[in-house]
């Protein structure tokens, strides 16, 4: 086979591959950072992450769009306020109120984060979200970085800053604009939320990370923090704190399966023209 045979042989999975990597690409349009939760506020305890309704969300949710937000998808150049982007404030509602430990029905995963003025642009969550951290003896998360969980696979952080305590819960999925048929094929994304615990806890006590650890849980665990029983997971006991959050989505969809199965048919067929133009050789 001469080059120029070669050439047009294997034209054919140019044009294959070029317009099949279209396809593939085509609903996975979300890119860029949204920001939530400039007025919300969430209710912490050990089993869950409660997030009430936000009164200053516009169109209703239990968080909105935060200035900031770059986020870009059909439609939409990313910058907030622009005709068909996401404004500022617009209600966002986070996971039907309620992140809990107990893994969501597949509708509530698909439908994590959800716009009051965009109802095609949706997130989805990975579960379990986390993970957290792997000490769980917050008595030795006690200067400026050093974090633990308060029980063993908790998903939440506490990290200690300046004698209060930063919180932190991270979360990943994918996010589409096409609502929830268009999951499979859509952006990924990776971020979290966050709060900053201030105030005094409700028992009076400064808000670093064992003294959040000692006043969930009561099992005694001298000099290492208390350690979680069952009847603390029923006690009622929550923190109330403002949160924010922040998510961001890269369009890196993986090659469709459809584009490799006809690449490796066009192959075969240009291998067999190959072959027949050249004769068997022993």
């Amino acid at each position: 086979m001469t080059f120029r045979n070669l050439r047009l042989a294997l034209a054919p999975v140019a044009v294959l591959s070029g317009g099949l990597l279209l396809v593939s690409n085509a609903s996975a349009s979300v890119i860029n950072t949204l920001l939530s939760g400039s007025s919300g506020n969430v209710t912490v305890s050990l089993n869950s992450v409660i997030f009430n309704a936000d009164s200053a969300a516009i169109g209703g949710g239990n968080s909105d769009v935060a200035s900031g937000t770059t986020l870009a998808f059909t439609g939409c150049d990313g910058t907030l306020g622009h005709p068909g982007c996401l404004s500022a404030q617009e209600g966002i509602t986070v996971n039907n109120a309620d992140l809990s430990s107990t893994p969501p029905a597949a509708a509530n995963a698909n439908t994590f984060l959800t716009f009051a003025a965009h109802p095609n642009l949706v997130f989805s969550i990975n579960w379990p979200p986390g993970p957290g951290s792997a000490n769980t003896d917050c008595s030795t998360a006690n200067s400026n970085g050093l974090s633990c969980s308060v029980f063993a696979g908790s998903p939440i952080i506490l990290t200690y800053a300046n004698g209060n305590t930063f919180v932190g819960l991270g979360v990943s999925g994918r996010a589409s604009d096409t609502g929830v048929g268009g999951l499979a094929t859509g952006s990924t994304y990776s971020g979290g939320f966050s709060q900053f615990f201030t105030s005094l806890l409700p028992n009076g006590t400064a808000p670093t990370p064992l003294n959040i650890q000692n006043y969930f849980c009561t099992g005694s665990n001298p000099g290492h923090g208390n350690t979680c029983v069952a009847g603390d997971f029923s006690s009622g006991k929550s923190i109330m704190s403002s949160q924010s959050g922040t998510f961001t989505a890269a369009n890196v969809p993986e090659p469709s399966s459809v584009f490799l199965g006809s690449l490796g048919i066009v192959m075969l067929l240009v291998g067999a023209r190959f072959r027949k133009s050249h004769g068997t050789r022993a």
